[in-house]
C-alpha cells in the first residue's frame, strides 16, 4: 500500500482567508446600504456551516457509540468537517449584535397586533438578548468540548503518546463512553439552536419538530461533505490505499437513508401544520409557497428529495468514488438552498428573494470555517494512522 499522505492545508487557508476577508468588506458595506438585508444574509451563511459543522461532529460520535470499524478509515475526514466549531464560536457574537434587525422579540414589529405583542411578553423572559447570549455560549461549550476531546485523544493516538492497550475495543472503550454519554447534550444543544436562531425569526410561529428538521438538513450535508474529502482522498491515493469502493457504498447507505429522514421530517412538519391549520402556523408556510418562494419548494422536493432518492436506490452507483462525490456535492447545495428558503424569507417577500449580500455572506462564513479548518488540519494525516479499528475498517466489504 502507499503511505498515507499529510494534508497540505496552508495555500487552501491562505485562499479561503482571502475570500473570507472580501466577503467580511462586502458585509460591512451591506451594513451600511441595507443593514436589515445584511444581517439576514449573515445569518443564512452562519446557519449553514454551523448545521454541517455540527451534523459532521455527530456523525463522528455515532461513529464511536456504534463502534462502527468501516468508518475508522473515514474518521479523520469526519473530524475536519467539525474544525471550524471554534471559528464559529467566535462569529457568533455577531449574532447580538445583529437583533435588532433578526428578532422580533428584541424589537416589536411595527404594525403588530395584540395578540402579537402578548405571545412575545410571554416568551420575553426566555427570548431576550441576554439569555439568548448566554444560551449561545453554553451551546458552544457543549459543541467544542465534544469535538476537542475526541480529536485531541485521536490526535494522540496518532503520535504516538500515552498507553496503547492491545485490545482494539479497550484502546477505544474512553471515546466510545464518551461519545454516547455526549450526543444526548449535543443534540439537544443543536436543537436549541435552531430554535432560538432560526424558529424565531418570524414572531408567533413555532414547530415541536422543528429541531429534528433542521438536523437531517445539516447531518446530510456533512456526510455529503465527508464523501466529497473522501472521494478527493481516493482520487489522489491519499489515504494509503486504505479508502475502497465498499467505503463509498457505506457512505452511500447513509446519504440514502437520511435523505429519506430530512423529506419524512419535512413533509410531516408541513402535513401536520396543514391539519391543524392554526393561524401562528400556518404563516410559516405562507410566506415561502407563493411568488418566487414557490420555486425553491419545487427544488426541495426534486432536489433534495426524488433526485437523490432515485440516484442513491441502486446498489452500483454507491460503488462508484467519482458519482458519489458528485451525490455528496449536489446534497450540499441542496443543504444551501433549504437553509436559504428556512431564513430569507422570514423578512423578504415578493420577487426579488436574491441579493449581493448573500454571496458576500457565504463567501464570510464559508471561507472563515475553510481557512481555520486547513490550519489546524494541516501537516496530519488523512486516515488516523494508528486507529486500533483502521486494518479492520480497511479490510471492510459491503454485502447489502
Amino acid at each position: 500500500m502507499a503511505p498515507v499522505a499529510r494534508f497540505a492545508g496552508k495555500r487552501i487557508a491562505a485562499i479561503a482567508a482571502a475570500v473570507a476577508a472580501l466577503g467580511f468588506i462586502g458585509l460591512g458595506v451591506g451594513l451600511v446600504v441595507d443593514p436589515d438585508r445584511a444581517w439576514l444574509s449573515y445569518l443564512m451563511a452562519y446557519w449553514l456551516v454551523f448545521s454541517v459543522s455540527v451534523g459532521g461532529l455527530i456523525l463522528l460520535m455515532i461513529g464511536y457509540a456504534a463502534n462502527a470499524r468501516w468508518m475508522s478509515v473515514v474518521r479523520r475526514l469526519t473530524e475536519v468537517v467539525a474544525l471550524p466549531l471554534p471559528a464559529l464560536a467566535v462569529l457568533f457574537i455577531a449574532l447580538p449584535l445583529g437583533a435588532a434587525w433578526l428578532y422580533p422579540w428584541r424589537t416589536s414589529p411595527a404594525h403588530a397586533s395584540h395578540h402579537q405583542l402578548e405571545v412575545l411578553a410571554h416568551r420575553a423572559p426566555y427570548m431576550n438578548l441576554g439569555s439568548f447570549s448566554v444560551r449561545g455560549a453554553i451551546y458552544f461549550a457543549v459543541l467544542i468540548a465534544a469535538s476537542y476531546l475526541l480529536r485531541r485523544w485521536s490526535m494522540r493516538r496518532d503520535a504516538g503518546t500515552g498507553e496503547r492497550p492491545a485490545d482494539p475495543e479497550v484502546a477505544l472503550g474512553r471515546e466510545r463512553r464518551f461519545a454516547s454519554a455526549m450526543l444526548p447534550p449535543v443534540g439537544i444543544a443543536f436543537t436549541f439552536a435552531a430554535i432560538d436562531w432560526i424558529m424565531s425569526l418570524q414572531p408567533l410561529w413555532y414547530s415541536s419538530i422543528f429541531g429534528i428538521y433542521a438536523f437531517a438538513g445539516g447531518f446530510v450535508a456533512a456526510i455529503g461533505l465527508v464523501t466529497v474529502f473522501a472521494a478527493r482522498a481516493w482520487a489522489r491515493d491519499a489515504a494509503g490505499g486504505k479508502l475502497t469502493p465498499n467505503h463509498f457504498h457505506a457512505l452511500g447507505r447513509l446519504l440514502f437513508a437520511f435523505t429519506v429522514f430530512w423529506a419524512y421530517s419535512a413533509f410531516f412538519q408541513a402535513m401536520l401544520i396543514r391539519i391543524a391549520n392554526k393561524p401562528d402556523e400556518v404563516t410559516f408556510y405562507l410566506s415561502r409557497v407563493y411568488g418566487a418562494w414557490a420555486v425553491f419548494v419545487y427544488l426541495l422536493i426534486l432536489g433534495h428529495f426524488a433526485a437523490p432518492f432515485l440516484f442513491l436506490l441502486p446498489r452500483k452507483p454507491k460503488f462508484q468514488p467519482r458519482m458519489m462525490a458528485v451525490a455528496g456535492w449536489w446534497l450540499l447545495a441542496m443543504h444551501l438552498i433549504d437553509v436559504y428558503w428556512l431564513v430569507i424569507p422570514s423578512h423578504v417577500q415578493g420577487d426579488q428573494v436574491l441579493s449581493w449580500l448573500d454571496l458576500a455572506a457565504l463567501a464570510a462564513v464559508i471561507g472563515t470555517a475553510v481557512a481555520v479548518a486547513a490550519l489546524r488540519q494541516h501537516g496530519i494525516p488523512i486516515v488516523p494512522i494508528r486507529d486500533p479499528f483502521l486494518d479492520q475498517g480497511a479490510a471492510y466489504r459491503s454485502t447489502t
